[in-house]
């Protein structure tokens, strides 16, 4: 039987069971396992490396989510004694474009999966984009081979036959951060001479030309990381675990990792048997990346900091190595996982390992100049005390009257003195708007599960009282006793959650309405993943929102009206 056909079946073999759909016919090595909301951009010799998206629900470019990077490890756990390396932190993740600034046929592939955004919408989905597999060694050498000719020596090369077979779809391995990066520079500027077209642009709704266009980079560690835990497609709690989700049908537990990921499966971690394996042979995480625990590690942007107190220290050291690889044991394998390499080996050759690859991500200018208004608006509003109550007018905010105060005087150390004062007040208090929308956030989910429990309340008081008239047909006085006392004892629980469920509505006044509108947005999007009362759950936040504003205006609410509303079906 010839090597390509035992390749065949052994990939079959792999593919059973897999909870992904992907088509046959449309399987290439480039991409052997083809999603409907895949992106891709074109490779030399007609060729494609393919994305997946993910989004931030955000105000605008120069909004954030904060986000848990990392591990917590306890004493005695498996990673305890690095955790300076990998330990527990926060970072902030956003994206660099949005929908408009999509390729045309990139957008009908992903609207459909994305929260629906009304026109007064205060948050929006902002984008970017990571390759869905590692890059192989069949698409490095298409990229590279095009050098010389972008550089102006020479033609481009010939396309050689479609390679085919495993070789076309392993990882490349064994090459430097500094060759990572170069494969990224070559490819970027072959796309922007050959397909200009097919890239994203931030602010493309301004001027294309003005630095906005997309590029391809490495992707950075926060967005390699986000996007490995499961990035949108998973609930808060989710990301906060050691591995990305791995739901099974018909289960509620995870499935076993080597279902998801190439690892030393061998007792010891001896790299017995352990060997690197083409992309795309186990499943997805939740967004659709193949690989990111085991197979090849992956280099990402940034060079190398240790943790120090919940952060990242600052001073640089080596590269990055994420997700680690097909050496590793399963115990040591977790999303958060990093290496640090030296960019130099001991001889001051580049250093390069043979179980180190990389995938790419697509990025532009933070602040291309068709976002400047944008930004400046966004800068502006940062730090403003009426952002945090509705009782302070725009008018009448004291860091606004402090900005007029400094510019309008003359003294040159008093203005200095002044500026200080009112960046650290801005600062301040953007730590608390931070806090205050955590907050509300965490407002609206508590009082969708007090809705829903003044709701289990009724469910049972209404099957007490059938019991009880039953109770009382049968001339069972003991029994209609104890189904009196525990309809007296339901009652008191229900009214108490009622009161619990008005404090609530007096508590989410207390922020503004633009807060509690954002933060039901996000509240929506989270309580929309839970998988059982997910539905309910939020039709409970939508009238919560509904009665603060109610609540607002006429600051108060009665308890019977409230109740009736909760229970209406």
């Amino acid at each position: 039987m010839s090597s390509p056909v035992v390749y065949s079946l052994v990939v079959l073999a792999l593919l059973v069971g897999s909870n992904v759909a992907w088509a046959e016919e449309t399987a290439t090595p480039d991409n052997p396992k083809p999603m409907a909301d895949d992106l891709s951009l074109p490779l030399p010799c007609d060729s494609e490396m393919v994305f997946r998206y993910v989004y931030i629900l955000a105000r605008g470019a120069l909004d954030d989510r904060e986000v848990s990077l990392g591990y917590p490890f306890s004493e005695g756990e498996t990673g305890y004694q690095q955790s300076f390396i990998s330990g527990y932190r926060r970072d902030y993740i956003n994206g660099q474009f949005v929908l408009d600034d999509l390729p045309t046929d990139w957008r009908p592939r992903i609207e459909p999966n994305l929260p629906k955004v009304e026109a007064d919408t205060l948050l929006k989905p902002m984008f970017y984009f990571v390759g869905k597999y590692e890059v192989t060694q069949r698409q490095y050498d298409l990229v590279m081979a095009q050098a010389p000719a972008l550089e102006g020596q020479g033609e481009s090369p010939a396309c050689e036959p479609p390679a085919t077979g495993m070789q076309a779809r392993l990882p490349k391995v064994k090459l430097s951060r500094l060759e990572a990066e170069r494969f990224t520079s070559v490819y970027s500027a072959w796309l922007m001479k050959h397909h200009r077209d097919r890239l994203p642009v931030s602010g493309r709704q301004g001027n294309g030309d003005d630095g906005g266009i997309g590029f391809v980079r490495l992707p950075t560690e926060v967005e390699w990381e986000f996007a490995a835990r499961g990035a949108h497609a998973v609930s808060r709690q989710e990301l906060e675990a050691r591995l990305f989700p791995r739901q099974v049908e018909g289960s509620d537990n995870d499935g076993p990792l080597s279902d998801w990921a190439v690892f030393n499966q061998v007792a010891g971690g001896t790299g017995q048997g352990a060997r690197l394996l083409p992309v795309g042979l186990k499943k997805p995480n939740p967004i659709g990346l193949f690989d990111v625990i085991g197979n090849a590690a992956e280099m990402v942007e940034e060079p190398f900091q240790l943790v120090h107190a919940g952060r990242r220290q600052g001073t640089y050291g080596g590269f990055v190595v994420k997700g680690g690889n097909y050496l590793e044991g399963e115990m040591t394998l977790f999303t958060g996982m990093r290496r640090e390499y030296p960019l130099f080996a001991a001889d001051g050759s580049e250093q390069r390992n043979e179980t180190t690859g990389f995938r790419v991500a697509l990025g532009a200018l933070s602040a291309p100049r068709s976002r400047y208004k944008e930004l400046f608006e966004q800068w502006q509003a940062e730090g403003r005390l009426a952002g945090l109550t509705d009782e302070i007018q725009d008018t009448e905010d004291p860091t606004k009257l402090l900005d007029d105060i400094i510019a309008g005087s003359t003294d040159p150390n008093l203005q200095a003195r002044l500026s200080q004062v009112n960046e650290e007040l801005k600062r301040n208090v953007s730590l608390i708007a931070r806090q205050r929308e955590e907050a509300a956030g965490n407002l609206i989910q508590s009082a969708a599960l007090v809705a829903e429990t003044i709701n289990n309340y009724n469910i049972r008081l209404t099957n007490l009282k059938k019991s009880l008239q039953q109770a009382q047909a049968a001339k069972d006085t003991a029994a209609a006793k104890l189904y009196e006392t525990a309809i007296g004892n339901g009652r008191s629980a229900l009214n108490g959650a009622v009161a619990i469920y008005i404090d609530n509505l007096a508590t989410g006044t207390r922020y503004t309405d633009a807060v509690i509108q954002a933060q039901f947005q996000r509240t929506r999007e989270e309580l929309s993943r839970k998988p059982v009362l997910g539905e309910s759950l939020v039709k409970r936040a939508t009238l919560f929102v509904r009665h603060i504003d109610r609540y607002r205006k006429e600051q108060r609410a009665e308890p019977e009206a409230i109740l009736k509303e909760l229970l209406a079906p």
